[in-house]
């Protein structure tokens, strides 16, 4: 069974439309098992790109969670904010695998720039994706 013509083409406008929101940049590494050099013995990881173009960061919730660190704060009954991130990737960007990290290059937030971010799963597996959508956790900070 085909999907009708006005569905098709209605999809490929949101995709475009999606796309369009991407004005950072980023460069996506994955960390495969470390190498020996043969000639000078030093191991070294195996890094490949296995994406480079377009994406956008994204965060949502603020969702309230019980804070678990122990003493005053967890005494007091503590709550704070937890936000989700999120990458999007042009819709059909294949090859991405959970525990690559992708860097941000350039960004249209400065504070963007540099970040670099683990690919945890993705969660744009539906019929009507209109981006690659992966939930992500920054690298190298306390939260990691």
């Amino acid at each position: 069974m085909s999907v009708p013509r006005f569905k098709t083409a209605s999809l490929e406008r949101l995709r475009s439309y999606a796309n369009s929101l991407m004005f950072d940049q980023c460069r996506v590494l994955h960390m495969g098992k470390p190498v020996t050099d043969p000639e000078t013995g030093l191991v070294e990881p195996a890094v490949k790109t296995v994406y480079e173009g377009k994406c956008k960061v994204q965060t949502s919730g603020g969702l309230a969670a019980e804070n678990t660190e122990g003493g005053i704060v967890e005494a007091l009954g503590a709550v704070t904010p937890v936000w989700s991130m999120y990458v999007h990737f042009p819709y059909g960007t294949t090859g991405l695998l959970p525990g690559d990290v992708c860097e941000i290059t350039e960004a249209n937030d400065p504070n963007l720039k540099g970040r670099k971010l683990r690919l945890l799963n993705m969660q744009s597996e539906k019929s009507h994706a209109t981006a690659c959508r992966w939930n992500v956790k920054e690298v190298g900070n306390s939260n990691e």
